[in-house]
């Protein structure tokens, strides 16, 4: 896979995936999105326009049973993405699942477990991390002035 393009899917693009998912997808060298799927057709296509994405789908579905598609980023309501990121890890695509990554510990467990026989790339994507506001804090105490 040295010269080809990691072709995206993205079902869901609220405010996450619009601000932070799809400009840091569009970003990288060797990442293409293909695909968008949002609540309705006339919303996909505002996200794709916006962006530049070539072409919207109907529903979820139709962007996991897409061959051409090698990874899929989940940015819909939490209640969908255990459903969501099992069906794409079962259609053998790499998925990027915003947070809350499950409803619950059963829902996690599921989708690592899967995704750990597949062999496919499953990533959380808690952004929070490496927010300026956290680095201080780890950096504060790293520091010690908080004591022990």
């Amino acid at each position: 896979m040295a010269n080809e393009k990691i072709r995206v899917g993205v079902i869901g693009a609220g405010g996450n995936t619009t601000k932070l998912h799809i400009p840091g997808l569009q970003a990288q060298d060797g990442v293409e999105i293909v695909t968008v799927v949002n609540r309705s057709a006339a919303s996909s296509q505002r996200v794709a326009d916006e962006f530049g994405i070539p072409g919207i789908a109907a529903d979820w579905q139709e962007v996991v049973g897409d061959a051409d598609i090698d990874a899929v980023c989940i940015g819909t309501w939490p209640y969908m993405h255990c459903p969501v990121t099992l069906a794409a890890l079962e259609a053998g695509k790499h998925v990027l699942c915003e947070k809350s990554f499950a409803s619950n510990a059963r829902e996690a467990a599921e989708m690592l477990a899967v995704a750990e026989k597949s062999g496919l790339v499953l990533m959380d994507a808690f952004h929070y991390r490496y927010h300026p506001m956290f680095i201080r804090v780890k950096e504060i105490y790293e520091s010690g002035q908080l004591g022990e």
